[in-house]
C-alpha cells in the first residue's frame, strides 16, 4: 500500500486537473443553498513544535468540551487544543508509524489508528495507554458510536472493509466485518447511529452511509471527478443535525450534503486543501488545511435570522373562545433528532400569539398557534420561531399577511 504522504500527492495531482471546471461545478450546485458559514480563526504553522503540524494531518475530532483533537501524521503524535485553538496537550506516537485518525469515545478517552501497526489504540484522558484493537490489514478512519463500539477502516491486498469492535464488559472484540468499497478511508457516527465512510476511488467518490450492521442505506456522490484508480485524499465529519461534511481539494472547499445526499451548504477560505474536518458541539467546523499547514475555524453566520419556510398568507379560524392559526412549517437542512421542541410566535398590530411546539426534523409541521385578534383583523406580522439545531439555538423569522374572520 502506498504511504500516507504518496496517497495525498497523488489525491491532489488527479483533482486539480479538473479543479477550474470542479469550482465551478460546485458553485453552480451550491450557491446560495443553506446557510453561510465563515472563517472566524486559525492556528498552526509548519513545524515540530507545540501548536505547529507537519504537512499532513489526515484526522480531526472534537470533544464534547470543544476541544480540537488532530493526528498530526507526520509529526508522529495527536495534539489537542481549546476551541480557539490553544495548545493543550500531545500524545507521542511511534516514529514509525503514521497516524491516521482520531477518535473520542462516550468515557473521553482518546481513540487513534495506526497505518503501520493496523491498530486503533486507546489512551485515556491524560493521555496514557489503555487498550487496543488489531484490524485485519491496515487501518485507516475511525468512528465510535453512543455505546462505545468502535469502527476502523481496513485495506490491504484484496480487503477492502470496515470493522466493528463490540464493546464488552471486558474490552472489545471483532464484531461485524463488511466490504463494498474500493478504498475505505475515513470513518464517522452520526447521532442517529448511521455509519458513514469515504470510499476514495469511486467513479465519483463518495461516502457510503450504513447502518450499524453494515447495511448500505445510501451512496452519497461527491462533487469531485472520477479518480482513475488513484485514491483522493478526503475527510468527512458529521454535524449535530445528521448531515455530513466533505473536504474537496480540488474545489478548495467543504461541501455538507444530507444522509439523502442533497448539498446543503459549503464553507471555503483562500486557497483550503482541507484534509480532515470536524464538527464541534456548537456546529463550527475545524479543518487541517495542508496548504498551510494550519487549523481552520469556520462558523455558520448567524447574524441575520434565517427565512421561515411557511406559506405568506395566513388565514386564522374560531377555536375555542378566540382564534387559532395553523402554520405549515418546514423544518430543512435537519435530519435528527426526529422532534425538535420549539417556541412558534406571531407577532403584528393587533395580531399575538405564542405556542411551543415540536416540530419534525426534514418534514413539514402543521404549528397551531392561539391568536389575540380582533374579528375581521387584517394585517401584517411576523412569524418566528425559535428551535436548537446543531447544537446551538436558532432563530427564524418570515414576513406575513394574518386575516382573522369577522
Amino acid at each position: 500500500m502506498s504511504s500516507p504522504r504518496s496517497r495525498f500527492v497523488l489525491g491532489v495531482l488527479v483533482v486539480s486537473a479538473a479543479c477550474a471546471v470542479g469550482a465551478a461545478a460546485s458553485q453552480q450546485q451550491t450557491q446560495g443553498a443553506g446557510p453561510a458559514y465563515k472563517k472566524v480563526g486559525s492556528w498552526g504553522t509548519l513545524g515540530t513544535g507545540d501548536g505547529q503540524f507537519g504537512r499532513n494531518a489526515y484526522g480531526l475530532v472534537t470533544d464534547k468540551s470543544g476541544n480540537v483533537y488532530v493526528a498530526d501524521s507526520d509529526n508522529h503524535r495527536i495534539q489537542v487544543f481549546t476551541s480557539k485553538g490553544t495548545f493543550v496537550r500531545k500524545i507521542a506516537w511511534p516514529a514509525s508509524e503514521v497516524v491516521e485518525d482520531v477518535a473520542i469515545d462516550p468515557e473521553g478517552n482518546t481513540w487513534a489508528t495506526s497505518l503501520q501497526g493496523a491498530q486503533a489504540r486507546q489512551f485515556t484522558a491524560n493521555g496514557q495507554p489503555a487498550a487496543s484493537v488489531t484490524t485485519p490489514k491496515s487501518a485507516g478512519g475511525i468512528g465510535i458510536d453512543g455505546e462505545g463500539n468502535v469502527y476502523v477502516s481496513t485495506s490491504g491486498d484484496n480487503i477492502q472493509a470496515v470493522v466493528r469492535f463490540d464493546k464488552t464488559p471486558s474490552g472489545w472484540e471483532q464484531g461485524k466485518t463488511w466490504g463494498g468499497f474500493q478504498e475505505p478511508g475515513d470513518v464517522e457516527v452520526s447521532a442517529d447511529g448511521s455509519i458513514y465512510v469515504a470510499d476514495r476511488r469511486g467513479a465519483p467518490p463518495n461516502v457510503k452511509r450504513f447502518d450499524s450492521t453494515g447495511k448500505l442505506l445510501k451512496t452519497i456522490k461527491l462533487q469531485m471527478p472520477a479518480t482513475a484508480g488513484a485514491g483522493a485524499l478526503y475527510g468527512i465529519g458529521v454535524d449535530l443535525d445528521c448531515n455530513v461534511w466533505a473536504t474537496n481539494a480540488a474545489q478548495r472547499n467543504l461541501v455538507k450534503y444530507s444522509p439523502a445526499g442533497k448539498p446543503l451548504a459549503t464553507a471555503t477560505s483562500g486557497d483550503l486543501i482541507g484534509q480532515d474536518v470536524a464538527v464541534g458541539p456548537t456546529g463550527d467546523l475545524y479543518v487541517f488545511d495542508s496548504g498551510s499547514s494550519s487549523v481552520i475555524h469556520f462558523a455558520e453566520d448567524r447574524s441575520k435570522p434565517a427565512t421561515a419556510a411557511v406559506p405568506g398568507v395566513l388565514v386564522a379560524t374560531k377555536g375555542g373562545s378566540g382564534y387559532v392559526v395553523k402554520v405549515k412549517y418546514a423544518l430543512t437542512g435537519v435530519a435528527c433528532p426526529a422532534q425538535i421542541d420549539a417556541t412558534a410566535s406571531l407577532a403584528g398590530k393587533g395580531i399575538a400569539g405564542k405556542a411551543k411546539v415540536k416540530v419534525a426534523a426534514g418534514k413539514t409541521t402543521v404549528i397551531e398557534i392561539p391568536l389575540k385578534a380582533a374579528a375581521g383583523t387584517s394585517a401584517s406580522a411576523t412569524f418566528k420561531i425559535v428551535l436548537k439545531t446543531n447544537g446551538r439555538t436558532t432563530t427564524q423569522t418570515r414576513a406575513v399577511k394574518v386575516s382573522v374572520p369577522a
